[in-house]
């Protein structure tokens, strides 16, 4: 399956098809430049198919109980399982990830998100409000109807499910519009879900560039909703084309995040954070940590021993089960990195480690980045600034707790930040005055499906994860049910 170029389909209301035009897009393997499979380039036609197909299936999937939508999700997460191997080898070729990575944490964790899913969806409740004894009334949650899932490229298969997981169990229909250069595990989950007992049309697949599909999806009257992971500019493009027919957006953008390490922090704890914070998927995480603020009276120490630990990380061919960094997700990113790099050499930011393309046999025709440290940053540099999506990361020393705290909050992300220090009331008090959707204390990067996640400033509103989810793929109505039965009622002689 995965030795030669793979031909594949998208699915429309419960069909395989391919685009109208005939067109395909080359998926390409980060790892070596090779093309491993062809995708349909659908367009605005595949766009109102999906759209109407989602549209015909949504009344049944709504009339279904909670119990019947989720034991769908629920045996489309023991599908999974049992497609481990496949999905996760499939996710390594077309995006990088190492196969230790996909075969241990993202397939498996889709799974575990979709029975949390069809768990929490059954638990699900309304409310009655005690307006007064002569009547019932109620708030009752509702789907939206179809919904459009947008989703990045970093975590292609976990991505789909965080969303497409929350959107099903409330009884919404969906048309995912995946990325262009990682879309074979969102179409192969689509397939397994047609074999869980999904209905067609209740999940379709437009495959196809952001511009053309992406816009479409956006702007299609009849969807209710787009939920939206990715960059902040292409947020604010979606929030702009929402707006005209005043749909629902959900967005969980970009970040910067402060990883801060206090006068009392266990150095060789703060390390190891540092090394999953920073690293884990290549840094291309929204929520890695990428801005270091570090003590004066720990900077020399933390900066040697990280600067050691990043060394040791074995980057390579994504297939060796040792291998811990693959490449990043495509060759134009890894330029984008390369020149921020480049500029922050010029700025005066002192390159530690890195700072090369790896030229070994393993990573020679890949898109591999080497892990990168810059120390003694200051915080207006571009390097402490924008958000880079790769294993580079740049410290920077504080003398204060309130310093730190100004630093940390000193960007136009609010995603999420760590503090690290052995007072645990320090670090909840400090961790109260970050602006950030999480904080972490003596912890970076873990993220539980009971708990919510969505940041605030550029980095996005609304929540994925946890019971919350459900305010983001229903709609509340309230019932009033009038209980007397008089034909007039006392508040109506205001009128006489």
């Amino acid at each position: 399956m995965f030795t030669q170029i793979e031909e594949y389909k998208t699915v429309i209301d419960g069909e395989k098809v391919n685009a109208s035009t005939g067109e395909t897009m080359d998926i390409v393997n980060p790892a070596n430049g090779l093309v491993i499979a062809k995708v349909p380039k659908c367009g605005i036609s595949e766009v109102n198919s999906a759209v109407a197909a989602a549209v015909k299936a949504a009344p049944g999937w709504a009339a279904k109980t909670v119990g019947e939508r989720s034991k769908i999700l629920l045996k489309l997460s023991q599908l999974i399982m049992a497609n481990l191997e496949e999905l996760a080898k499939l996710e390594t070729m077309e995006h990088g990830s190492p196969i230790r990575k996909t075969m241990n944490f993202d397939i498996p964790l889709c799974a575990e998100q979709l029975e949390y899913f069809a768990g929490v969806g059954r638990a699900m409740k309304g409310e009655t409000l005690p307006v007064g004894p002569w009547c019932a009334s109620m708030a009752v949650r509702e789907p939206l109807g179809v919904v459009g899932l947008i989703t990045p490229w970093n975590f292609p298969a976990l991505m789909v499910v965080w969303k497409l997981g929350a959107a099903l169990i409330t009884g919404n229909t969906v048309v995912i519009k995946p990325p262009s250069i990682t879309p074979l595990t969102t179409i192969r989950l689509a397939e397994l879900a047609l074999e869980a007992g999904a209905p067609a049309g209740v999940i379709n697949v437009v495959t196809g560039p952001g511009d053309i599909v992406g816009e479409a999806l956006v702007q299609h009257p009849d969807v209710a909703k787009i939920g939206f992971t990715g960059d902040t500019a292409t947020g604010k493009r979606i929030m702009s084309l929402a707006s005209n027919s005043v749909k629902q957006v959900g967005l969980e953008l970009g970040g910067k995040n402060a990883f801060i390490v206090l006068s009392d922090a266990d150095v060789d704890a703060a390390v190891e954070g540092a090394i999953f914070g920073a690293y884990f998927n290549t840094g291309q995480v929204c929520a890695a940590a990428s801005r270091f603020f570090i003590h004066e009276s720990l900077y020399g120490q933390f900066e040697e021993k990280y600067v050691k630990a990043s060394m040791s990380l074995k980057y390579g061919d994504p297939m060796d089960m040792a291998t811990v960094l693959g490449p990043v997700a495509y060759a134009a990113h890894r330029d984008r990195i390369e020149e921020y790099v480049a500029r922050a050499k010029e700025a005066g930011a002192v390159l530690l480690l890195g700072g090369e393309r790896p030229n070994t046999p393993d990573t020679k025709d890949g898109f591999f980045v080497a892990p990168t440290v810059f120390g003694n940053c200051s915080n207006d540099m571009e390097i402490m600034r924008d958000e880079i999506f790769g294993p580079v990361t740049a410290l920077c020393k504080f003398k204060t707790n309130d310093e730190a705290i100004a630093l940390a909050n000193d960007t136009r992300f609010g995603l999420c930040a760590s503090i690290w220090t052995r007072d645990l009331r320090m670090g909840l008090q400090l961790a109260s005055q970050i602006h950030a959707g999480t904080v972490w204390v003596n912890e970076h990067l873990i993220i539980f499906c009971e708990t919510p996640w969505g940041g605030c400033k550029e980095s996005g509103w609304g929540k994925d994860l946890s019971t919350m989810v459900l305010d983001e793929y229903t709609k509340i109505k309230h019932i009033y049910l009038d209980l007397i039965g008089q034909p007039v009622k006392p508040w109506y002689a205001i009128l006489k």
